[in-house]
């Protein structure tokens, strides 16, 4: 072998040598003490900036909403009151406040209690009988509720899915169905003019009747969401109620507290 084809081999093995020291420096390294990530998981930083993620399965949820009600208005009470004042039944429909408060209990099972605030006031007057100088004979007639309820909630699919132990998914359409117990505290009263029927003479006087009803109710409605664990929802509950009437609704049986309200509001899961 000559001199000049030993100093080619040389200047090859310097060059390969080159090169593989160029591919090592150049290729992506791993830090010692950073564990290398599977393909397809995703790094806790990342969920949390990400706004399809949370981290973890919601716990609670907190909700606020504005209702209206649709009371039944049945029995004798509200069958009188309509036949001789100014009134039907629509006129004791009135607006609310409502707020939830559950717990979760299982992926689809939720504990849930709740508040609800109701206050109607309707101005009537005598539909056959005037003053003797041809005046309306006017009164007022409110019907103020205040609630508590305690049941439970099973949305059928779910809140949302995890996908890692740190990733959880949440639904962005979540309906439910739910059913519990719901006890009001009343108060029905009417101030104003009124009409003797023994004589037809004309006084003025104040008639309250105050207390306690308690009843079922079934309820169902939608979540959807606005961003993360903020959800619009819309809810629907019918409620069985009758209570007794105090003295001063003498004769009549009792008042048909039962009927709809309609909510919407927003909720918080987190």
């Amino acid at each position: 072998m000559t001199a000049s084809a030993n100093h080619r081999r040389v200047v090859r093995t310097r060059a390969c040598a080159l090169v593989l020291l160029g591919l090592a420096l150049w290729s992506p390294r791993v830090t010692a003490g950073e564990p290398q990530r599977r393909a397809g998981t995703t790094a806790p930083a990342e969920l949390k900036a990400s706004p399809d993620f949370l981290l973890g399965a919601p716990r609670a949820f907190l909700g606020l909403r504005g209702s209206l009600v649709v009371p039944r208005a049945g029995g004798e009470l509200f069958a009188f009151v309509t036949d001789q004042l100014t009134l039907d039944r629509s006129g004791f429909r009135s607006r609310g406040f409502a707020a939830d408060a559950g717990v979760v209990l299982t992926p689809i099972l939720d504990m849930v209690a709740g508040f609800d605030l109701t206050r109607r006031t309707a101005v009537s007057e005598y539909r056959r009988f005037v003053t003797a100088e041809r005046n309306a004979i006017e009164q007022a007639t409110a019907l103020n509720q205040t609630s508590l309820s305690a049941g439970v909630r099973v949305s059928p699919f779910g809140r949302g899915r995890r996908v890692s132990r740190y990733a959880y998914i949440p639904r962005r359409v979540a309906p439910y169905a739910g059913a519990g117990l719901t006890a009001t505290r009343y108060s029905f009263s009417q101030r104003g003019q009124f009409v003797d029927f023994t004589d037809n003479s004309i006084f003025t006087d104040r008639f309250v009747s105050e207390g306690w009803a308690a009843g079922p109710y079934v309820n169902g409605g939608v979540d959807l969401q606005a961003w993360k664990g903020l959800y619009l929802t819309l809810d629907g509950r019918y409620s069985w109620l009758r209570g007794a009437l105090g003295s001063d609704f003498s004769g009549f049986d009792g008042i048909d507290l039962a009927g709809f309200r309609l909510g919407t509001g927003l909720s918080l899961v987190f």
